[in-house]
Order: C-alpha cells, then structure tokens, then sequence
C-alpha cells in the first residue's frame, strides 16, 4: 500500500449492505460496491481505550485493549468490525473476556471517510477487494468477530496485530520517515466513551516525533504518551524521524548528494570567493590602519 495508515473502528454493524440508506451512501464504483450502515450503540460503553504501538523498524505491533461494559439489565450481543490498513492475517489475535476469539480478516477499498449523517448512525462505503488492488491508497482490511455480554456484565477486548508503517521507513538517507494514521472519531457511536491512553515506542532507528496532531509528551527513552478523558476531534496522525545526527548522517548516504552538490557548486563558489575577499579586505583594512 502506497500510504498506509492505521484506522480502527469498533463498532455495531447495522447490516451489509443496508438497502434503505443506499441513495445516501451510494458508493463510486455503484455496480460492485455496498454500503455498510453502522448503528449508533445505546446498550455498551467503552471505559476505557489503551493503544499501544511498538516500532521496530518499519513494523510495529499494535496492541489495542479496550474495557466494555453492558449498560443494560439485559443480554445482549454485537458485532464489531476493527478496520486497518495492511493486517498480517497470521498476526492477528482477538481476546474477549480473557478468551482467544474467533474472527474474519477481509480486504475492502474505502471510498468514503466514515461520517456521521444524523444523530444516530453513520456510514463508510467499502467495496470489494478487486477494487481495492487498483486502488491502494484507500484500501483496509476488516476484521470482524462477535461479542456477547450478560446484564451490567464488563469486560476487557484485546485486538492485537502486526502493521507496516507509511512513509518511508526502509530509507537510509534523509527523506526515512513513518508513518501512522488511527481512526478515533468512529467510536463516538457507542453509547459512551472515555479514558483514552495512547502509548508510542519508538525505536532507535526513528527515535522522534516529528509531528502529531496530539500532544503526547516524552515520559521515557524513545517513549512518548497521550492522555485524555474524552475522544479528541479528529483522527490521529504521527509522522515519526530520525534526529537531528542521524539525519545528517542519513543526508551523506543520500543517492541525490552528488546531484544536489553539482547543482549547487557554482553558488558555493561563488560563496567561498565573497568569504574570501571579504576576510582579504578586512585583514587589509587592518594593516592600513595600524
């Protein structure tokens, strides 16, 4: 995938495709795709939300615990839909209620960024995977599995998976960077959510932030946290650098150096013969004033 991003939306599946909402969610590619309508929650709140992301490399592993309770007096079941871009199958675990959970991992190209239309359901447009091969930017995969809980009942849900970084983090010249991209506004549809903690580790080889749309602050070597009481607007975004030495050495190994130089060396020429004179003309300035 030519830009990747990591996106999770844990939500309550209306139904796929959902008919009466096919004007308002009509896809692009209308003959092969579908719309999946999801439903805004009232029953199940998520507690809490710890996501942790490890880097090595220009992988990471992807830990998402997720504390969920039933609200209600009632059973009740539902069914999630987790959505990332680049899911190794044979990486992915589900843990529900302390229990390895059975689930299905499927490709889909997204057309649409999820959003909400009313005050009770949004909806993403997801269409096939033929689709999705020719469209790579906007491909994700959805993995898919069950819950069921008893009345009042709460528990913890582990999604846990390896994912390829964006950007270009095999580089080693100047212009390695990673890239990560996560979905947050999605989970405004259960019934509440609150406690968000996002913890980043860095490896050595991109030890940095370079940028983010949320503040994380350094709590550790090559460790960086974010903490809030509520969902934040927007979605995450991190791009993740070398520092500063590294990216010097990085622009020595760069394949574009010899060009760039070559380019440049009339004006570093013509720099050094300023540097010259002026340094020759203060010199001599010095001595006819002495």
């Amino acid at each position: 995938m030519k830009k990747v991003s990591l996106i999770f939306v844990l939500v309550l599946v209306l139904s796929l495709p959902q008919i009466v909402y096919a004007n308002m969610a009509a896809p692009k590619h209308s003959d092969i795709g579908s719309s999946i309508t999801f439903e805004k929650n009232d029953t199940i709140s998520v507690l809490s939300e710890v996501l942790d992301i490890t880097v090595n490399g220009s992988q990471a592993d992807i830990v998402a615990t997720y504390k969920m309770k039933n609200t209600t007096n009632e059973s009740t079941s539902t069914q999630a839909m987790f959505l990332s871009p680049n899911v190794e199958n044979s990486s992915v675990n589900i843990v529900v209620n302390d229990k390895d959970k059975s689930f299905t991992v499927e490709s889909y190209g997204l057309n649409y960024n999820t959003e909400i239309k009313t005050n009770d359901w949004q909806y993403a447009i997801l269409t096939d995977d033929e689709l999705a091969r020719h469209n790579q930017e906007q491909t994700v995969d959805a993995i898919t599995f069950d819950m069921n809980f008893t009345p009042n009942e709460e528990y913890e849900v582990i999604v846990s998976y390896g994912y390829s970084l964006g950007g270009y983090p095999d580089y080693d010249f100047d212009a390695k960077r990673g890239e990560i991209e996560y979905y947050l506004a999605p989970a405004t549809i259960w019934k509440d959510f609150s406690n968000l903690t996002i913890n980043l580790y860095l490896d050595k080889n991109m030890p940095i932030i370079k940028s983010s749309n949320l503040e994380f602050k350094k709590v550790g070597v090559r460790t960086y946290q974010y903490n809030s009481n509520t969902l934040p607007e927007g979605n995450l975004e991190i791009v993740i650098d070398e520092n500063w030495y590294q990216n010097i050495f990085s622009t020595l190994r760069s394949p574009y150096l010899d060009i760039t130089l070559m380019i440049l060396s009339p004006f570093i020429l013509i720099g050094l013969i300023i540097v010259v004179f002026i340094t020759w003309y203060i010199r001599k300035r010095k001595k006819h004033t002495s």
